[in-house]
Parts: structure tokens; sequence; C-alpha cells
């Protein structure tokens, strides 16, 4: 039985993904700060992912072939798919040569043909220790899976230690020789889902569920505003994936989720994104750029405010379209995932 704020997240994640591609070059520097606002708007997209399928398939009861034969099959078939399309379609148009294109598909097992797909590859990743840590936290209690997450928060105040002392301390990549690292990367946000899910952020009041939302918005924003006003070269760090604001973004989004009911009518529009996600996913990076912004290429909008979200709404119609489309093709699973 679907449980319907985890398809809201999910399908809130799918056009914050396409909103944080959708954003063109700036046509003048004074849109820069409007830049920087679309690209935080749609920072917490690929943690929100990992957080709602963690949510959702950890702790698993399945044994690890099992486990992996499910959920592999599902991911590495579509993903394959669309590198294998878009290595094509790079030659085609002359982006890259014969040999680059040979080069990225022997390559497509450890790097992924397209930058955005890296999340695939992440997810990958946690579905590799998913089976091995799911009887640990099918009996742990709040308070232990709490304090996993209190290691990991570290691993994301490490970026400021940086920028504080003007050393590259700590590597935002992860490094294998720091003390708490094996907590580190995109684990703590599959904990997260966990804990979010497990232990609900659902208030008595929408007074005291707003209360908390604001403040996590808040806290995570005020790192961005330091960076931006003062220290233009931190913003990357102190808004990248594995960052203090993205966490509190993701926590600020879950929790408005659960404590606040949508429309129907979004309801049931969130319903079949949800549906569609992983595909939509997949495809949203070359509808973006190879179509719409081209179509835009020679007649530009005035200012980012309206051109960024017409142009997520316009490539979030498309693929949602052309993912139906596939939809009823047989073995369509192969291609989209459903």
């Amino acid at each position: 039985m679907p449980i319907q704020y985890i398809n809201n997240l999910r399908a809130f994640a799918c056009i914050l993904v396409i909103l944080t591609h959708s954003a063109m070059p700036a046509l003048s520097p004074d849109f820069g700060f409007y830049m920087v606002f679309f690209s935080l708007l749609g920072s917490p997209s690929s943690e929100l992912f990992v957080t709602v399928s963690s949510s959702l398939l950890v702790p698993t009861k399945l044994e690890i072939f099992e486990f992996y034969k499910k959920r592999f099959s599902k991911l590495i078939f579509p993903v394959l798919f669309w590198s294998l399309f878009i290595i094509c379609l790079q030659y085609a148009e002359g982006k890259i040569s014969e040999g680059k294109a040979i080069e990225k598909l022997l390559l497509i097992p450890v790097v992924p043909v397209v930058g955005v797909y890296w999340f695939v590859y992440t997810i990958c990743g946690l579905y590799l220790i998913i089976p091995i840590i799911s009887p640990w936290i099918a009996s742990a209690k709040r308070k232990e899976i709490l304090l996993l997450i209190g290691v990991w928060s570290i691993t994301l105040l490490m970026p400021y230690v940086n920028i504080l002392v003007n050393k590259p301390i700590y590597n935002i990549r992860g490094d294998y020789y720091f003390i708490i690292n094996y907590l580190g990367g995109f684990i703590g946000y599959m904990l997260m889902g966990v804990y979010l899910r497990k232990f609900s952020l659902f208030f008595k009041t929408k007074f005291k569920a707003a209360a908390v939302i604001a403040s996590c918005l808040i806290i995570g924003t005020i790192p961005i505003l330091y960076a931006y006003g003062f220290n233009k070269n931190a913003l990357e760090a102190l808004s990248d994936n594995l960052s203090l604001t993205s966490a509190f973004y993701v926590i600020a989004i879950f929790c408005f989720f659960q404590n606040f009911k949508m429309p129907s009518i979004i309801e049931k529009f969130f319903n079949i994104i949800a549906k569609y996600s992983f595909g939509i996913y997949l495809i949203h990076i070359i509808i973006v750029r190879d179509v719409v912004w081209r179509v835009l290429a020679e007649h530009r909008l005035s200012h980012p405010l309206i051109e960024t979200p017409l142009i997520c709404l316009v490539s979030l119609a498309f693929c949602l379209l052309i993912v139906k489309l596939i939809s009823f093709l047989p073995k369509s699973k192969y291609v989209i995932g459903v």
C-alpha cells in the first residue's frame, strides 16, 4: 500500500532535480544571486531521493543475493540503455569522437557517461551495504540510530573547519584515512531516511511543525548567506550534497510532507510523477539541455525567475509524456524501470 507522503516526497525530489539543471547561463552578472538561489533550491534533490528510498528499503528482510538481484535488475538495465543512448546522441551531434565514444562505453561500469548519473552509482553503493546492516537497523533503538546520525553529522561540519583554518584539512569527497569517514557520505542520508520513517516527525499542531520547518530552513541557509556575502569561494563546499545545509533542508522537506496534506489534485499528479520518477530522472538531462535549452537559445526570457521555473515545468511535462508512452511498450521496465 503506497504511503502518500512518501509519494509526495519522491515527486517533489524529482521536480527539484529538474529545477537544478534548468537554469541557463545568466544573461547578466546582475543575475548571479538568482543563479545561486535556484542552485540552493534544488540542492537537496538527490539527498532527498536517497532518504526517501532508504525509508522504504531499509531494513530489508530479503536474503543478500535475492536483494541484489531484485534491486540491481531494476536499476542497471535502464541506466545502461540511456547511457548508450546518450553516447550515441553525443557522437551523432559531433560532441565526442569515435574514440571518446568507445572510451565512455568501456568506462560505464565505473564512470557515468553524463555527470548527473553520479547519483545512480551512489545508490548502487548503498544497495551493496543495505542487506548487511539491515539486521542491526531492524532491532536498533531510537538513540542508537541517532548516535550514528550524530557521528555522521560531524563529517558535515568538517568543511567549516577547512574554511576557518584556511587549509584543506578535510576532503569533502571523502578520505579513507579520516577517523569517522566510514560513517560519512550518503550512508547518513540512508540512516536519516530510516529514522524519519520509523520515528516520524509528526506534530500535534501545524504551528509546531511550521516552526521546526522554518528553523531547519533558516539554519541551513545561514552558511550560504555568509558564503555569498563574504566568501564566495566557500559556496560550493557549504552547499554540497554532503553539507549541513542539504541535511537541514532534507529534514525540513520531510517534516513538511509528513505534517501537511496536499490538495487531492496535486497528490494525484504527484502519484504519477512518483511512479515514473526513475525514468524521468534518467531522461531529464536530455530533455532539458538538448531540447528545451536549444529551443530557448535564440529566444531567451528576460529574467531567470521566469525562465528557470518555466524550463523546469516544460521539461517535466515532456519527460512525463515520454516515459508514459514508453511504459506502454513491452519490457518497458528495462528502459524506465517500470
